[in-house]
């Protein structure tokens, strides 16, 4: 297990990379927070171990006009491949969403409007532990201590026989006749 950036380096890092790509929307653009999310990575891309999350930010782009957001979406997918991010799902123009992934540290975004004309911009990190560092492992079960053996007690006295029990004089400390 590997240790990665911490939770509030990934939520820095969100937060830059929406605001950097944000700047190549025209001056007009603002931006209202939709959506902001520490999610567990319980199907983690890379089959890594539980207990790390994703942090997450969506911001809705305002004060654009929608019949505009195709050169939006072209202005923030510059942006992208100039800063080392690869687009791995462009689905327009049937939808209008374009996903895209930072090669260098793992760090997604995406741009999306729907058809009551409105526009997200988002980020989202990959799987971080918390404070950075993977738990300290588990120890290695003990193994089972073995009893020491008990040894058997010894009798006190040596075994009565019983053919002289009914000749003993028990009155004067026990001898036999």
């Amino acid at each position: 297990m590997n240790p990665t950036i911490t939770e509030h380096q990934a939520h820095d890092l969100v937060e830059d990379y929406i605001r950097a790509a944000f700047a190549a929307l025209p001056a007009a653009a603002g931006r209202t927070l939709f959506s902001q999310n520490r999610s567990e990575c319980a199907d983690p891309t890379d089959d890594g171990p539980a207990g790390r999350y994703e942090i997450s930010a969506t911001y809705e782009v305002t004060g654009l006009d929608p019949a505009a957001f195709g050169e939006h979406f072209d202005a923030v997918v510059a942006w992208w491949s100039g800063h080392g991010f690869t687009v791995l799902a462009d689905n327009r123009p049937a939808d209008q969403y374009v996903f895209a992934r930072n090669e260098a540290d793992g760090f997604d975004m995406s741009i999306q409007a729907n058809d009551l004309g409105k526009l997200y911009l988002g980020a989202t990190s990959p799987c971080v532990w918390p404070d950075g560092e993977p738990p300290a492992p588990e120890p290695e079960p003990a193994l089972p201590v073995e009893p020491e053996p008990v040894a058997k007690p010894r009798p006190r006295r040596e075994a009565v026989d019983d053919e002289d029990f009914g000749d003993t004089n028990w009155s004067d400390g026990g001898t036999a006749y």
